[in-house]
């Protein structure tokens, strides 16, 4: 309590005439920063927002009930530009219209790099709701021409399993009931991978990596007018560059990847949704970037996002990713993420209830926990509840009760195979890689063989199925180990099929 008073002083004296400033629409993560630095960069949330309160989701959620989703996304993504249209210029004249300034729209916030000064007079502003700080300052402009890897334009044929091998976490799953019975696996569903990027030249993928049509590899030009360049396979907003394939030891997103959307080219099937697209994104950094990723996203046409990270310690800036996330679900995109890795048992253990971190803490966001093959929740499992009582604009979610979490469980490995990372086959026996991690995408798998088989169903009734149609392992219904349990593609798909 000393200390926060300390840093005030401090606040204060560098800038005497900030007595007027509303301390309370500054995160106290920023006013720390600010007492150490003279500039910081900072996400500028406008007043106006689709959502505002803790039930504002719950009840767009109702009120939308019967909606398609793309009558959804074409809608919202309307009203999300034309409110930052007509509010963000307001916001960007009190600081004078810095150019390095990144304008958002999934919410309506500015992102932008100001001195201890600046921030002061927009927080004094009754066009600002409220000032988080950011992780940093956001890469600048579009860089073109740097597609590393540029592949064949694929040639499907149909889909069989002849000669395959289907290991035992899809059969588990109840995935190849779904495929050989309602002849569903994942077409015309896209995912979008909010992750390391993917070797995409891997043969289990090359054929399902989503592409840009209206965009031509290397050219250094912006063809299909969306502000990015060469953005043939997705894109890597932490560089704003177009290259988002992985190489050498950084491949988780090959390995998630592939639990979605392996093909089985090499002889054995590692995807749930071995026919579904996948859409790369690197967006790590700043929250501008994040933002520019569900925004990518959105406009490209992506069904699900698939997020296997966690993000700890993020304080009232827990609230601008809800936002983010919510605003996103409610236009349309399916939201999945890991449960995380903090478990009591883990190398990295948290304290309850802060193992669930950010973005599988939100609400609207299906956290995949884990199960190993006897149907035990493993050590490093991230187990919930969630709390949210003390994140302004929310207060919901009290502890000891607290929200939920995980929702429903994958298989976080080891056991089963996986993609090699050597560009060719499998790692086959996997004795060691697990996490979290691998549990999402078994989730994001069954969302996209559920959009494959009713391409209409909202990411909350989505939600809803899954956890409805999940295989109870623990007594006592939805609990914070396991959730409503082991996932069930199998039944999940038949309700989706009969939900119109």
């Amino acid at each position: 309590m000393h200390y926060y008073f300390f840093i005030l002083f401090i606040i204060f004296s560098a800038f005497p005439a900030c007595a007027q400033v509303p301390l309370s629409k500054i995160s106290p993560s920023l006013q720390h920063q600010l007492a150490d630095y003279p500039y910081w960069p900072v996400i500028i949330l406008g007043e106006s927002q689709l959502l505002s309160g803790g039930d504002s989701y719950d009840r767009f959620c109702k009120s939308s009930a019967g909606r398609k989703r793309s009558e959804l996304r074409k809608k919202l993504i309307s009203e999300y530009k034309e409110t930052a249209e007509k509010e963000q210029d307001a916001i960007l004249k009190i600081i004078s219209y810095p150019k390095s300034a990144v304008r958002m729209w999934i919410v309506n916030a500015v992102g932008v790099t100001l001195k201890r000064e600046e921030i002061y007079k927009a927080a004094a502003s009754d066009k600002v709701k409220y000032i988080y700080a950011d992780r940093q300052t956001p890469a600048a402009e579009s860089k073109g021409g740097s597609v590393r890897h540029v592949l064949s334009p694929p040639t499907l044929k149909e889909f069989s399993l002849s000669g395959k091998k289907i290991p035992w976490n899809i059969k588990e799953i109840g995935a190849d009931r779904v495929w050989k019975e309602f002849r569903i696996t994942g077409e015309g569903v896209t995912v979008a991978m909010f992750d390391s990027g993917a070797d995409y030249m891997h043969p289990d993928l090359q054929k399902n990596t989503w592409i840009n049509r209206d965009e031509v590899a290397n050219n250094g030009k912006d063809d299909d007018g969306n502000g990015l360049a060469d953005d043939v396979y997705g894109y890597n907003f932490s560089k704003m560059s177009p290259s988002v394939i992985a190489e050498g030891k950084q491949q988780h997103g090959t390995w998630t990847s592939g639990i979605i959307a392996g093909d089985g080219s090499g002889g054995t099937i590692t995807g749930l949704a071995p026919r579904a697209k996948l859409m790369h994104l690197i967006a790590w950094g700043s929250y501008c970037n994040t933002a520019r990723a569900f925004e990518y996203a959105l406009e490209e046409g992506a069904d699900i996002i698939n997020m296997s990270f966690s993000w700890p310690h993020l304080g009232q800036e827990r609230g601008l990713i809800r936002l983010m996330c919510e605003q996103a679900a409610c236009a349309g995109l399916v939201l999945v993420s890991g449960a995380g890795n903090f478990g009591s048992g883990g190398k990295n253990p948290a304290p309850l209830p802060l193992q669930l971190r950010i973005p599988e803490g939100i609400p609207c966001v299906i956290a995949a926990g884990g199960l190993n093959r006897k149907m035990k929740v493993p050590g490093f499992c991230s187990l919930g509840p969630v709390e949210w009582s003390q994140v302004k604009f929310y207060e919901d979610f009290p502890l000891p009760k607290g929200l939920v979490k995980p929702d429903v469980c994958g298989f976080p490995g080891p056991g089963y195979p996986i993609l090699s990372t050597d560009g060719r086959g499998y790692v086959d026996p996997n004795t060691k890689i697990a996490g979290n991690s691998f549990s999402g995408p078994h989730i994001s798998g069954v969302a996209a063989l559920m959009l494959s088989a009713n391409p209409e169903i909202p990411p909350w009734k989505v939600k809803e199925l899954i956890e409805t149609t999940a295989k109870a392992v623990e007594a006592g219904g939805k609990n914070p180990r396991s959730g409503a349990g082991l996932t069930d593609a199998y039944q999940a798909v038949k309700k989706a099929m009969g939900n119109h």
